[in-house]
């Protein structure tokens, strides 16, 4: 009974020992099963906040886009509108620059045939003046002959002999008015330009040819050439001025100016060199690959240089 009893007390405390193990491992356990507890529930929360940042960041970025859209298609109108109006504001000026140079060239067509036609009436009042100047002088000049011959025949004193002195004086000095008479006429009729053909315009001694159609530089000199004359050749900014009035249309115009020979030595076809010149701003600059070695002139006087090759209309100038 006693070793009964000492089994009984042994089987006791170790079930005592048992439930003391067990409930000192219990709350150790405890927040592991509380932090396992969270993990489950924690992940979904953050993947629904993270999903609606991302949806209300879309949304803020298509509205940014659909603004831009819309201001860039605001300003895409407004050029639009402002082109269509540079353009209509383009026409406009053309026309009434067209209208402009229609009217003036009626104008200064009634004015120059009548200019003309004073000019010819003084052409003929000085023909005739110098007909009547030189037939003056042969009468003149025979009269004073005779008369000198009359008194060499005379056997005269010295009075007359110093008459005879005095009418030779009288005679060379109303020749040398005759000729200076005779010399200014002439340059008279000089400084009248009557006789520049139809479709030509007048300038100072020189007429001058606008072309209609483009040729090559070659082509052009060629068909100056075919009518008597030659590619203009500019003296003085007066003449650059009335050919540059003389072109209303946005096109260039042939010069007879080039640097064929030596590339920068650019020499008029009369072989002079320049003496004044009216190039365009960085002009020339002989780009491309084959050059450019002729000159050309536009509306606003000024020059350029062109590859010799291009088709432009040009100018032919002739004297009267």
């Amino acid at each position: 009974m006693a070793l009964n009893g000492g089994a009984d007390g042994a089987c006791e405390n170790w079930e005592l020992t048992k439930d003391m193990l067990l409930e000192e491992q219990s709350p150790r356990k405890s927040p592991k099963r509380a932090v396992l507890s969270l993990l489950p529930s924690s992940p979904p929360r953050a993947v629904v906040l993270l999903a609606l940042l991302l949806a209300l960041s879309f949304v803020f970025l298509m509205i940014l886009i659909l603004v831009n859209i819309q201001r860039v298609s605001a300003m895409r109108e407004e050029l639009e509108r402002a082109q269509l109006q540079d353009k209509q504001s383009h026409t406009t000026a053309w026309h009434n620059l067209s209208e402009v140079r229609r009217a003036l060239d009626t104008q200064l067509s009634a004015e120059l045939q009548e200019i003309h036609s004073r000019l010819l009436n003084v052409s003929r009042e000085v023909e005739d003046v110098q007909q009547k100047m030189m037939q003056c002088r042969a009468e003149c000049g025979k009269e004073l002959r005779d008369r000198v011959r009359a008194l060499e025949e005379r056997d005269v004193l010295q009075p007359a002999l110093q008459q005879l002195d005095e009418l030779r004086q009288e005679q060379s000095h109303i020749s040398t008015l005759l000729s200076t008479a005779l010399e200014e006429t002439q340059n008279l009729t000089g400084m009248f330009c009557t006789r520049c053909p139809a479709g030509w315009q007048q300038f100072d001694k020189t007429c001058y040819y606008f072309s209609t159609e483009g040729k090559s530089w070659v082509e052009a000199r060629a068909a100056c050439s075919m009518l008597g004359a030659q590619l203009a050749i500019i003296n003085s900014e007066l003449e650059n001025k009335f050919l540059a009035n003389n072109i209303m249309e946005i096109r260039a115009f042939w010069l007879g100016l080039s640097d064929m020979q030596r590339e920068g030595d650019w020499e008029w076809l009369d072989g002079q060199s320049l003496s004044i010149s009216f190039w365009r701003k960085g002009e020339p600059n002989n780009v491309g690959q084959h050059g450019e070695d002729c000159a050309t002139i536009s509306s606003s006087g000024l020059w350029n240089d062109v590859t010799c090759t291009s088709h432009e209309a040009w100018v032919c100038e002739r004297s009267c």
